[in-house]
């Protein structure tokens, strides 16, 4: 269904440069591949027992054979971490246990891999068959690794870590303490690179929740008359590879919670708004000519939680449908998978009627093997 573009007041009167003249980047200029009404997208894994749940955290697939996602199995009691391995394009999913619980993962090739878990990092040369654990470290949310031996690994409370050795010895960023920022209310939790020399880490501040009023989940028709707490999103952003970095903080409508670049020139931004927000989230293209951003997506029914750039030009996203008034319901949704070939018209594509979810990741190996994780224990594959 079309969207009309809306410019966002967040951006306005800020000057955005994807090369560093000032931190926060962002564009997107897309076409490419022509859609597909008969795009499907499949079920691949369901892990459906009695007596436990799984939730995927994330999803890498660094070819078209091989993708790996991970989980946290809650058998009631006790839960445990896991992987789902694949090494035939999703033709058969194994699962396997990990000694601690899983967050995020990243891929540099078929088979050189980290994983970021509640405890530390661990690194694989199997692509996830084995794994090593090479630091120790809780609070952590995403590593970044530029090749083998350059890498930044980012979490909380302020924490921005570099390595220049594999892993071996890391060492903290002073540039990440440039904000003036309370260190235990501050998270970065997002890192991005467009090559080898440009790149952004994202992350916020915001006061701790002190209200005693019932969560908004159990009090939804009251979520759109809350006050927010103050909250401020950081960017820093490098155009020479890491070794400078440009910091920004301002306060802003939502998280920062997605950016993914699409090239040099352009980027996509997923920001997650409060209850009190008509619409859950929106997506923005912030263009590097124009220095603005452009609202390219925003349905009230619907929250969207990733989105893939693929090569040509497409992009998809993932987006699950809303569950009443408040954003942070723990009710499953419909999920719904869209694809755009211009940002201005999203064609919704046929997926799979089991599949729901509160939160989804994807992982595109390129334009035509792209897979979604979701928090039901679900994998799902699209089929051009």
């Amino acid at each position: 269904m079309p969207h009309p573009a809306r410019e966002s007041p967040s951006f306005r009167g800020s000057k955005i440069s994807l090369k560093s003249r000032v931190p926060f980047a962002v564009a997107i200029v897309l076409a490419g591949v022509s859609l597909n009404a008969s795009d499907k997208w499949r079920m691949q894994y369901f892990y459906d027992k009695e007596g436990s749940t799984l939730a995927f955290t994330d999803i890498a697939c660094p070819s078209a054979r091989r993708c790996v996602a991970s989980g946290v199995l809650d058998e009631g009691k006790r839960d445990r971490g896991v992987l789902a391995i694949t090494s035939d394009s999703g033709a058969t999913w194994q699962l396997e246990d990990v000694k601690e619980h899983p967050i995020s993962l990243f891929f540099l090739n078929e088979n050189k891999g980290w994983m970021v878990t509640d405890r530390g990092i661990w690194e694989t040369v199997e692509t996830g068959r084995s794994w090593k654990k090479i630091k120790d470290l809780k609070g952590l949310e995403h590593v970044y690794f530029l090749d083998e031996n350059h890498g930044w690994a980012i979490g909380a409370p302020k924490l921005v870590l570099e390595t220049a050795d594999g892993g071996r010895k890391w060492s903290p960023m002073p540039d990440a303490e440039k904000v003036a920022t309370a260190p235990d209310n501050t998270i970065y939790d997002w890192i991005a690179f467009a090559n080898s020399e440009v790149g952004v880490i994202i992350g916020s501040w915001a006061l701790p929740h002190t209200s005693r009023e019932l969560p908004e989940w159990m009090a939804p028709d009251r979520a759109h008359n809350r006050h927010e707490s103050p909250s401020l999103t950081i960017i820093m952003q490098t155009s020479n590879g890491g070794k400078n970095w440009a910091v920004l903080s301002r306060s802003m409508e939502g998280m920062l919670t997605r950016f993914r670049y699409g090239g040099l020139n352009y980027a996509l931004a997923l920001f997650e708004y409060p209850s009190s927000s008509v619409v859950a989230t929106e997506v923005f293209k912030m263009d590097e000519k124009s220095s603005k951003g452009i609202s390219v997506y925003r349905d009230p029914s619907r929250a969207v939680r990733d989105f893939a750039i693929l090569p040509g030009g497409d992009v998809i996203m993932a987006a699950v449908q809303r569950q009443g008034k408040a954003n942070a319901l723990p009710i499953p949704g419909k999920l719904k998978m869209m694809r755009s070939s211009s940002l201005k018209t999203w064609i919704d594509m046929d997926v799979d009627y089991r599949a729901v979810a509160t939160r989804t990741t994807i992982a595109a190996a390129d334009a035509k093997n792209v897979w979604v994780a979701t928090d039901t224990g679900m994998i799902l594959k699209w089929t051009p």
